[in-house]
Order: C-alpha cells, then structure tokens, then sequence
C-alpha cells in the first residue's frame, strides 16, 4: 500500500482538509485512516487552519446566536404588537358598532321628520298662500288709505278755497252793491 501525503494550502478549511484526508483512497484501509493522515492533520500547518476553522465556527456561532436573538425580539416585538393589534381591533369593532346604530336610529329619526314635513308641507303651503292673499289686502287697503287721505286733504284744501272765494265773491258783491247804489243815489238826486 502506498502513502499519500495531503498538503493543506493555508486557505483550505480545516473540514476540506479532514473530507479529503479521510476520502482519499490511497489513505483508506479496511475502513480505518491511516496514520500518516492522522499526523498531517497534527501538524503546525493543520493547527493553523484548524485554528482559522475554529475562528470562524466561533464567529459564526456569534452571528447566529445574534440573529437568534434579534428573530427572538422581533417575535416578542410582533406578539406584542398582535396583543396590541387585537384590543385595537376590538375597541374600533365595538365603535364601528355603536355609530352603526347610531347611524341607523338617525335615519329612523329623519325618515320620521321627513314624514312629518310631507304631512305639514300642504298645510303650510296652504298658510302661505293664505298670509300671502292677506299681504295683499293690506297692501290694497293702504293703497286705499293712502288715497283717502290725499282726497280728505285735497278736500280741505278745496273746501278752504271756496270759503275764500265765497268771501271775495261776497267781497265784491258789497262793493257792486255799494257803487250801484251811490250811482242810483246820485241819478235819484240829478
């Protein structure tokens, strides 16, 4: 049997370097490893890589246990936010409810109201007309009223004026009288 010697280069995994020892069929005999593969794996430059391996495992470890951890708050967070979304969910239903009802007994009301303006509507149609016809009287009577008083004033006033000319008339009826009779008297005594 031969032995072959497995070189790590310093970049190979330290789980690359093991796979290909173990697998190598000049290094496998009877299903055990031979032993210059176990001493390879010893070796300073092995070490190395096995310690660049443990370095990363560990690295890796930390970043998935941080990612555990964040998933884990975010989870927590989420649940949280759940509970919150719930009662949110239920406090919003029950007022969604309660202005449902509201809205409902409010068009009760208003089909009543409306109900009630159709019934009154005629009668209040009929008022207006009503009060409009006696607006109108009014303003006829005033109209008349109006016209009363300018004929009482103008009657006055014609009523004046013939009492002024009945004087001036009686006025000069005396002194026609007057003149009449010293031009009589006069003939009388010529």
């Amino acid at each position: 049997m031969e032995v072959v010697q497995v070189k790590t280069p310093e970049k190979t995994s330290f789980r690359a370097f093991t796979t290909a020892a173990v697998n190598h069929p000049a290094l496998v005999s009877s299903g055990e490893v031979h032993h210059m593969a176990i001493e390879e794996c010893l070796s300073t430059e092995a070490s190395i890589v096995f310690d660049d391996y443990l370095r990363k495992a560990e690295n890796k470890r930390k970043i998935d246990k941080a990612y555990r951890e964040r998933c884990k708050m975010k989870k927590l967070q989420m649940e949280q936010d759940m509970v919150t979304f719930v009662e949110e969910n239920k406090r919003l239903k029950i007022e969604n409810e309660s202005l449902k009802e509201k809205n409902a007994s409010m068009n009760q009301i208003l089909q009543s109201r409306r109900k009630e303006l159709n019934e009154v509507n005629p009668d209040m149609c009929q008022e207006n007309q009503k009060l409009k016809d006696e607006n109108a009287q009014l303003t006829e009577m005033v109209k008349l009223s109006d016209e009363q008083l300018k004929i009482v004033k103008e009657n006055g006033k014609l009523h004046h004026e013939n009492m002024l000319l009945k004087v001036q008339i009686d006025a000069l009826c005396g002194k026609i009288v007057h003149q009449n009779s010293k031009i009589c008297g006069h003939k009388l005594l010529g």
